[in-house]
């Protein structure tokens, strides 16, 4: 059987628009959707904020409760989120080890923004976005511009 190759993801360029902002390792408005599995599997990689092997990412969805998925789902799903570019991979002795390749928060805001590209009418969906919104978000987005 053959090494798996390294696919980490490299990182595209920060936004020409909003220097030091953190850019995405996917094309501007393009994040890539997830399955449920695939998302449980990120979310521990973002509640541990640590590289773990497969082994140590069935462990924690192990804890969290229901029965684990087999060993080589989990293996085959982190393989599939370093291919999508949401997590990136190093050696370490004989294992692999999976990072996160942003945050939650970023990933949500790449889907947000992603959304807005979607749409054809901008001023409108941000008005009715704007309208969903708790007060204290709104403050807080005025304290952001």
């Amino acid at each position: 059987m053959s090494e798996p190759q390294d696919r980490s993801p490299v990182a595209a360029p920060e936004a020409e628009d909003r220097p030091g902002l953190p850019s995405p390792p996917f094309g501007p408005g393009t994040p890539p959707g997830m399955g449920p599995l695939e998302k449980r599997v990120l979310d521990v990689l973002w509640r541990t904020k640590r590289a773990n092997s497969a082994r140590g990412v069935l462990e924690e969805l192990g804890a969290a409760g229901g029965p684990p998925p087999a060993y080589t789902t989990i293996a085959t799903v982190l393989g599939h989120l370093v291919e999508k570019g949401l997590v990136t991979r190093a050696r370490v002795s004989n294992a692999w080890t999976y990072e996160a390749a942003l945050s939650g928060c970023e990933y949500s805001a790449a889907q947000m923004a992603a959304c807005l590209e979607d749409t054809n009418d901008r001023q409108r969906c941000l008005s009715n976005f704007l309208g969903l919104l708790r007060p204290e978000d709104i403050s807080l987005l005025r304290d952001l511009i």
